[in-house]
């Protein structure tokens, strides 16, 4: 089943009226730009939209790819016609081709929001996913379109890359001419003698649920989330962060006599980062007076304060001062310095705690996840017998191969 012509124009129109009531400022402040080639989001909260049209929220949870694309068309006929109500007044707007609706706030439900990974039922639908970004890739240029030719009639079309495969490009079986040519020998133009003319950004980052979400005992699941266009290094390493995107499947070429690899892949329509107001603190007045007023009552003791600093980290955890020292000289870190030769040495050192089990060391490193704005934990179920190596700023565990 797919969306119709008279659904698709009902869905055009009715986001097209939206976004002119709604992010005219956006899209003007967009056609203010001098950069034509870049690409522009214009962030779109779904409650808001789907009270102006019931049934566009239906659609979308339906068919949300489908209705993505027409987010996209429409979105670009509504800058046109704000450039022409303002070309007048503004002769400095240019229009922008780039342009994408970026889709975030959805009802917070279980049908629609995640605290963990999504699973094979959820295929086909767009869900809000919330975790720990544990690994980022380099960003890559990936062409997404070629163009045939075809040798009988010389009719052009596109073929765009499957995502499902990879970014794989399926060669058709026969002609596309709608005057029924049906010849099956095609010439790509953007062969080995030309450079591809379709291409974009792109980037994949990994995301693990967040420890802090999870029962005891659980180990945390990973997934792959695709970023394109615009949504490329918008996060990194260590970021807490919330994906809107469509679940989908991808698998690699299929090899006789060997079972299909399917994997469970993110495609990313808006990435919300939500630690990035914790990585700038802000200190007012009051909490200024309050740090002077604490070490001015213990000027004459000042180890005395730092005992009272020590008392109440890690409270769940009873004594162990000098461990409690470790932590919190860890955690406050030092200052960066440059040696003679120019080499740059990190201020922040190593911990390893080693005792016991339950003497609290899994305490110590939750605690010190929960008070650090970026920290990623993980355990060493999965290490390889090479060794493991453990940072504690930000937490983070990396697997020698």
């Amino acid at each position: 089943m797919v969306l119709g012509a008279d659904q698709v124009n009902l869905i055009g129109q009715v986001f097209e009226s939206y976004v002119l009531e709604h992010h005219r400022d956006d899209i003007l402040g967009i056609l203010r730009e001098a950069d034509d080639e870049a690409h522009y989001p214009v962030v779109v909260d779904a409650l808001t939209l789907f009270e102006t049209n019931m049934e566009i929220g239906e659609y979308f949870n339906a068919f949300p790819s489908e209705v993505l694309t027409v987010f996209d068309s429409a979105l670009r006929r509504a800058a046109l016609a704000a450039l022409q109500d303002a070309a007048a007044g503004s002769p400095h707007l240019s229009l922008k081709q780039n342009l994408h609706a970026r889709v975030s706030g959805l009802p917070v439900c279980p049908e629609l929001t995640r605290e963990h990974i999504p699973k094979a039922r959820d295929v086909g639908h767009f869900l809000s996913v919330t975790g720990t970004v544990i690994r980022t890739s380099l960003v890559k240029v990936l062409e997404f379109e070629r163009s045939y030719i075809c040798n009988k009639c010389k009719h052009v079309f596109a073929v765009k890359a499957d995502f499902e495969q990879y970014y794989a490009f399926c060669r058709p079986s026969a002609c596309l001419n709608e005057e029924g040519c049906n010849s099956s020998k095609f010439t790509c133009l953007s062969g080995a003698t030309s450079s591809p003319a379709c291409c974009r950004d792109y980037q994949e980052i990994k995301i693990q649920e967040q420890v802090q979400r999870l029962s005891v005992g659980s180990i945390p699941r990973c997934m792959v989330v695709a970023l394109e266009d615009d949504l490329v290094d918008s996060c990194k390493s260590g970021d807490d962060i919330t994906v809107y995107g469509v679940v989908m499947q991808r698998w690699k070429p299929f090899h006789e006599g060997a079972r299909c690899d399917l994997e469970l892949v993110l495609k990313a329509n808006y990435v919300k980062v939500n630690n990035e107001q914790l990585s700038g603190v802000v200190i007012d007045e009051e909490v200024r007076k309050e740090f002077e007023d604490f070490w001015e009552k213990h000027r004459d003791d000042p180890l005395a304060g730092r005992n009272e600093i020590l008392a109440s980290l890690c409270p769940q955890v009873f004594g162990l001062y000098l461990v409690k020292l470790a932590v919190a000289m860890v955690l406050a870190g030092g200052v960066q310095r440059t040696d003679a030769t120019g080499t740059r040495i990190r201020g922040e050192s190593h911990l390893l705690l080693v005792g016991d089990p339950g003497t609290g060391k899994s305490q110590f490193l939750k605690y010190a996840v929960k008070i650090t704005p970026r920290s990623v934990l993980t355990a060493g179920i999965g290490s390889t017998s090479a060794g493991t190596c453990l940072l504690l700023l930000p937490i983070t565990i990396n697997k020698s191969s």
